[in-house]
């Protein structure tokens, strides 16, 4: 296979969306026990920020914000200065400045950024006239928190409609696990403790339904005993996924989603690259050992997309195998892991109530010559945004021919075709390689705070 390298310039400061996914209980107990959590992340003197009040502070009925139903009204972005320094020269800051002007008009904005571009991104943001819908929140510069917006809470809402930021026990990868503190310090937002293992990204939210990825219901069994314990008779299992909906959403019914066939770990072997025997490559990027999900986190092949005419809700399931056929690279199908992929979507079509579509998921590679080192990862369009109202349906899709890898054209006009005819106006965004190497995308980098309450409409 030829050499691929990048055709822009990587920060040395972007963090792999998989650092320190699952630390266990001990790590879960040292950060809950630390000084840091406890006290207030800006003012420690303010009763409602003391860690001790917030633990009684939750909804007796939460409800999780939608991924799809209703008006994108709020967007949080997380965007460290390494993503907005050198604005002409910044493929991080292109996708992020892209995304902004295209989303609605309609679309507010929470962003914490640095205090160091603080300045520049509010004169950006005046330039473009969207300064009166954002609302920017510099962090210290010694604060190390990542793009990855969408991970380290969820959002839910109570009665009446006051919004939280639903935390799991443990989220250590660097400062993340403290930005819903900073949201609650500056603005209505609160947020709660959840005795559970959850990231956002592996949560998707239809409309009487949530799906959550099954590697984390299997790892806060390892709290059971230790975090929790269940009621006399309960198993550890219906302990998980009580609490699950307890603090998340007690409406909706919730579905793990996983394999029911082994899934590879990651692992690398010797390759070699233009004669050169010393390369080596990175298989099944970012799955650890165990795991049931084929990608880490299930919003990176799968994408919810509202009910059809016939009442079923369309879920979107990315296949490898349609991908390497449409650009002609059937070498990817190796490592493509397309069985798994296939299991979790026939489990899905047994459910009576599901239409599952599968939509290109193209398996593709960068090389870095310093390094030595070929890394295979997922080219996902299922890592998308959606809003499905009553008078509007369009989803903002990242795309990938660009660069070494212009053939995936192909299967980025593939994606905006069955969005097309699913009824969905598309906005092609800009290149998301520098996002997807490191395992994310469009969805990784925003969080869904608020939605409309327009009805959605059906294909």
């Amino acid at each position: 296979m030829k050499k691929k390298t990048r055709h822009y310039q990587k920060s040395e400061n972007i963090i792999v969306r998989t650092k320190e996914d699952f630390s266990g209980h001990k790590a879960a107990m040292k950060f809950l026990n630390s000084a840091f959590f406890k006290t207030t992340a800006l003012d420690t003197t303010d009763e409602k920020n003391s860690y001790l009040d917030t633990i009684d502070f939750k909804p007796e009925e939460p409800s999780i914000v939608s991924s799809v139903e209703g008006k994108m009204s709020k967007i949080f972005l997380t965007i460290p200065k390494y993503a907005i320094l050198d604005q002409n020269n910044n493929p991080y800051w292109n996708a992020y400045s892209d995304l902004i002007l295209q989303l609605p008009e309609y679309t507010n904005f929470f962003i914490m950024t640095h205090e160091a571009v603080e300045n520049e991104l509010k004169d950006w943001l005046e330039a473009n006239n969207i300064i009166d819908r954002a609302t920017v929140q510099s962090l210290p510069n010694h604060l190390h928190f990542s793009v990855w917006a969408e991970d380290g809470h969820a959002i839910t809402k109570d009665a009446n409609g006051s919004t939280f930021f639903a935390q799991p026990f443990s989220f250590p990868r660097y400062a993340d696990g403290l930005l819903a503190r900073y949201a609650s310090n500056v603005s209505d937002f609160e947020n709660y403790p959840a005795p559970l293992y959850f990231q956002g990204g592996n949560i998707l939210i239809g409309d009487n339904f949530f799906f959550i990825g099954a590697d984390y219901p299997k790892n806060s069994l390892d709290y059971v005993g230790k975090v929790i314990i269940p009621e006399n008779g309960e198993s550890d299992e219906a302990l998980i996924k009580r609490l699950y909906k307890t603090y998340l959403d007690t409406s909706k019914e919730l579905y793990y989603v996983g394999s029911q066939i082994p899934v590879p770990s990651q692992r690398t072997e010797r390759i070699t690259v233009d004669g050169d025997p010393n390369w080596h490559q990175l298989l099944y990027f970012g799955n650890k050992e165990g795991t049931v999900q084929p990608l880490f986190h299930i919003d990176m092949f799968i994408s919810l997309a509202g009910r059809n005419a016939a009442g079923k809700y369309q879920i979107l399931v990315g296949d490898p195998k349609m991908a390497a056929e449409l650009i002609n690279f059937p070498e990817s199908l190796k490592y493509a892991m397309v069985n798994v992929f296939d299991n979790i979507a026939a489990q899905l079509s047994r459910n009576p109530d599901f239409e599952v579509i599968r939509n290109p998921l193209p398996l593709v590679y960068i090389d870095d010559e310093s390094k030595k080192e070929r890394v295979w990862y997922f080219a996902t369009s299922n890592n998308c945004l959606v809003e499905n109202t009553k008078h509007n349906k369009t989803v903002w899709l990242p795309t990938y021919g660009h660069g070494n890898w212009k053939r995936l054209v192909r299967t980025d006009l593939a994606n905006a075709k069955i969005w097309q005819r699913l009824g969905y106006k598309v906005k092609m965004l800009e290149d998301f390689h520098p996002f997807t190497e490191n395992l994310g995308a469009v969805h990784c980098i925003s969080k869904y705070l608020e939605r409309g309450a327009e009805k959605p409409i059906v294909s």
